[in-house]
């Protein structure tokens, strides 16, 4: 199958939802035969679209890549009071000029990237485009639509930049929706009533052997962490992630009730937590020691409001780790309920009860891990996603496509 997909930044060392489940699928695809190819920027900072890499195509492990340089970085001094406005939810949306303006300005901008994308679609089965709130989705799928079958990944979570105009007709231009959970799904249906273009296709995650447990201990000391049974959280710190709860529930529950405890932070952005009893922010380390420090956790945390998959929480359960989710996420929260595999929170007394009960009890964690391990192994092998994948696009490019040139409405 032909496939091209559309990503505001791809490679290896991205760690985006969006961009690793791009990676995952283009490369596992094209290990398997198919002709792959991937249009995205010369950027890898999300902040502002600087280029860094040189434009043009190169070929990584087997994947086509064409490379287009950003008009100009954003100026988030312009892009950001119009980014407030738009997501908002108002009974007066914006005007339809100041969404255009938006979704240029929210990036990347990518140059004379058109006839490209025309090609593109034209020699494909279909043409994918991920990410619903970036420029290349909002601004592009119609250019794809016009030449061939068109697949949108929204990776949507419920906010208010998901419900300005120009996305919905995004959505419109579409042939086929690929949400990564079930709840995702519902969220896209609820709004766009999109539901029999929607297929559930989940991120695949390859099984991860677990470190040995002298590497295990060799990390949790090199980090400075005293609890052998600390929670770990591992993703960029940021509010909308929940960062800021999990510290201020981690600081109650060590005065209340159990002081021994401590919360290991991984990723980016933990600087403002240093020098708090109890939190210890690593900042980004490589992956063997990421593994190694969630290996050694008795729970791993994902405390984050806005998810539409969590890698972090399926590589949790691949250790066999419980896992403590925010309950808010509806995503999370249903993949707590599917597979068994841990408990969820709303407030801090839902927290400490979910947290003393993980610790109190080792026969308790082994079970959730252990369903955890068994639901990741199964839901997630590329054997299955794969499959799920390729039928969507089939549905997809053998549905008629050509929305736009067939005249359908937008």
């Amino acid at each position: 199958m032909k496939l091209c997909f559309v990503i505001q930044r791809y490679g290896v060392d991205f760690v985006g939802g969006a961009e690793k489940y791009v990676e995952s699928m283009a490369t596992g695809l094209a290990a398997d035969g198919h002709d792959i190819s991937v249009i995205t920027s010369c950027a890898t900072s999300y902040e502002d679209w600087a280029n860094v890499y040189p434009p043009g195509t190169t070929v990584d492990h087997g994947v086509t890549v064409h490379r287009v340089a950003v008009r100009a970085p954003r100026d988030n001094d312009r892009f950001i009071p119009l980014h407030l406005r738009a997501i908002q939810v108002h009974d007066t949306p914006l005007w339809p000029w100041a969404q255009d303006r938006w979704t240029q300005m929210m990036g990347p901008d990518l140059a004379d990237v058109g006839p490209l994308v025309a090609a593109e679609a034209a020699r494909c089965d279909a043409t994918v485009l991920v990410g619903y709130h970036y420029s290349q989705t909002m601004r592009l799928t119609e250019i794809a639509a016009a030449h061939g079958a068109t697949v949108v990944i929204p990776t949507a979570h419920p906010e208010g930049a998901f419900h300005v105009g120009r996305v919905g007709e995004m959505f419109q231009h579409a042939d086929h929706v690929v949400c990564l959970a079930p709840e995702e799904a519902d969220l896209v249906d609820d709004t766009y009533h999109c539901g029999d273009r929607i297929s559930v296709v989940p991120c695949p995650v390859e099984p991860i052997e677990s470190p040995s447990a002298s590497a295990v201990e060799q990390a949790r000391r090199a980090a400075g962490i005293a609890d052998p049974r600390y929670g770990v959280v591992v993703g960029r710190v940021d509010p909308a992630k929940g960062s800021d709860d999990v510290v201020r529930f981690t600081r109650q529950l060590r005065r209340s009730t159990d002081p021994r405890f401590e919360l290991v932070v991984i990723g980016p952005g933990g600087d403002g937590f240093a020098g708090i009893d109890g939190i210890i922010s690593t900042g980004f380390v490589d992956e063997s020691t990421k593994l190694e420090l969630m290996a050694g956790a008795g729970v791993l945390i994902q405390p984050s409001y806005m998810e539409s998959f969590s890698l972090a929480l399926i590589e949790g359960w691949m250790l066999g780790r419980p896992a403590l989710v925010q309950r808010r996420c509806h995503v999370l929260a249903g993949h707590v309920e599917r597979s068994g595999g841990g408990a969820s929170y709303d407030d801090y007394l839902s927290f400490e009860a979910a947290l003393t009960a993980i610790r109190s009890r080792p026969d308790l964690a082994t079970q959730l891990g252990d369903s955890g391990r068994a639901y990741a192994l199964h839901d997630f092998a590329w054997s299955r996603i794969s499959e799920l994948f390729l039928r969507a696009m089939t549905v997809a490019s053998t549905s008629g496509g050509r929305r736009l040139a067939s005249g359908a409405s937008v």
